[in-house]
């Protein structure tokens, strides 16, 4: 969208020149209306009166028309300027709510990891190694234990 100062100056331009256009017209219609009363005798003023009574009722016509145009003009312009600053407001506090929110996130996360870094980890015990002597002795027994089972259960029969 054009800077408001842009927008101003090619108002102010179209304006310039429309006014130099019915100066223009103007000066075309006062010279006609000349020519036109050299070929008239005196007698006849009241119609060159009125002939300039029209001319002037021409150009208010046509200056209230470009003020309509411009007062047009100017408030498109002021309700794009509303609508831009109003998107440029949602943009803002969407931004914002997105950066509020990331805050949060991170930190809860920042919270959790400390939550985690402070609880007491369980221990576990070392596992010993049994010597080879204890791990033969816990073998024999298994398998005494196993031979007295099957004998009961033999015996039984």
């Amino acid at each position: 969208m054009a800077a408001p100062r842009d927008v101003r100056t090619q108002v102010e331009h179209l304006i310039e020149r429309a006014q130099e256009e019915i100066l223009e017209a103007s000066r075309d219609l006062a010279g006609g209306i000349s020519r036109g009363t050299e070929r008239f005798v005196p007698p006849v003023s009241d119609d060159v009166e009125r002939m300039v009574d029209d001319v002037f009722d021409f150009a208010e016509r046509v200056i209230r028309g470009q003020r309509k145009m411009v007062s047009d003009v100017v408030r498109a312009v002021n309700e794009q300027a509303d609508r831009a600053a109003k998107a440029g407001k949602n943009a803002t506090a969407q931004a914002g709510k997105r950066v509020t929110a990331t805050k949060k996130a991170t930190a809860k996360r920042a919270a959790t990891k400390q939550a985690r870094a402070t609880r007491p980890t369980a221990t576990r015990a070392p596992a010993t190694k049994k010597s080879t002597a204890a791990r033969a002795a816990s073998t024999k027994a298994k398998r005494a234990t196993k031979a007295t089972k099957a004998t009961k259960a033999t015996k039984a029969r």
